[in-house]
């Protein structure tokens, strides 16, 4: 990679959201799970993400593994028997707390050593070359996108790169009624929502385009969804959005509290109405898997 692209990668890295907006939407490792629970109950498929992302793909060989955005180890838990014994496995998360503790007991009972490293994940740009076997970012490379090229970096050849993500449809229906509730109480015109913004960040759109300068082999995986909630079921829907409300209500977070509430009851109301006029509310929840591999030696790499 030339270092005039790279310079061009990081002027091009924006931060849609703010550490503390982070914080507040991941620290709570119960909403995070319950989040989870919503999604797994509500989606229509009914196939385990990872387990489809783990039979495409032998870790076997794989000692040092890093998993980039951690959190409380969704990903590292289906690692288990996947990786080669005596595997260490690095976790790093900007929060660590409950998910630091449960990150490392997940490891344990797999029986896997591990490292949690409470900091972003530009403490990576730090690391030695070829430093690991296997690389993940399970819902978490469209937070920092503008770092593939050390993930590549810090890969040993013949190494492997799992990134999870969103299409950039994801929530759209969510978003749509959200942005009418805002046009309809603030007279505002279209514009993009910050949650927009970052699913375009890295999304099953883009992403082998952002991969490929950086890996040799690409190999992309479609997980079509849907949430589909009854009218019985519609207040999860909302739960669901208030368990991520610092992620979804970014762009009126400055609102006075009236108004801001008055949008909001609003958004709920068209949420609830459309249920009841449809029978059922679906949303979109569609994923891609990519599963990039490094393979060049390195002094042939272009």
């Amino acid at each position: 990679m030339s270092e005039t692209k790279q310079i061009c990668d990081n002027a091009m890295h924006v931060n849609i959201y703010t550490l503390e907006e982070i914080y507040k939407t991941y620290e709570n490792l119960e909403d995070h799970i319950s989040t989870r629970q919503i999604i797994r109950r509500f989606s229509e498929n009914k196939q385990d993400i990872r387990m489809l992302t783990l039979n495409e793909c032998n870790l076997t060989h794989c000692k040092n593994i890093l998993d980039l955005g951690c959190g409380y180890g969704f990903f590292t838990e289906a690692l288990s028997n996947r990786i080669s014994p005596g595997a260490h496995i690095t976790g790093i998360d900007v929060i660590g707390g409950e998910n630091k503790k449960m990150f490392l007991s997940t490891c344990a009972q797999s029986g896997y050593s591990a490292t949690f490293i409470e900091d972003t994940a530009n403490i990576i740009t730090s690391f030695p070359d070829e430093s690991y076997d296997c690389v993940i970012a399970s819902y978490s490379l469209y937070f920092f996108s503008h770092l593939i090229n050390h993930i590549s970096r810090i890969l040993k050849n013949n190494g492997i790169f799992i990134a999870l993500t969103h299409s950039e449809h994801t929530l759209e229906q969510i978003t749509t009624l959200f942005m009418e509730s805002i046009q309809h109480i603030l007279h505002m015109g279209d514009s993009s929502l910050h949650i927009i913004k970052l699913f375009q960040a890295f999304s099953a759109q883009n992403g082998f385009l952002k991969l490929q300068p950086y890996f040799d082999y690409i190999t992309y995986i479609r997980y079509p969804n849907n949430l589909i909630f009854k009218p019985h079921n519609i207040d999860q829907c909302i739960r669901y959005i208030q368990k991520k409300q610092y992620l979804f209500f970014k762009d009126i977070a400055s609102l006075q509290a009236d108004e801001y509430n008055a949008l909001i009851d609003d958004f709920y109301n068209r949420l609830r109405w459309y249920a009841i006029s449809y029978n059922q509310f679906v949303v979109n929840k569609d994923d891609a898997i990519f599963i990039s591999r490094k393979i060049r030696n390195k002094d042939s790499a272009s």
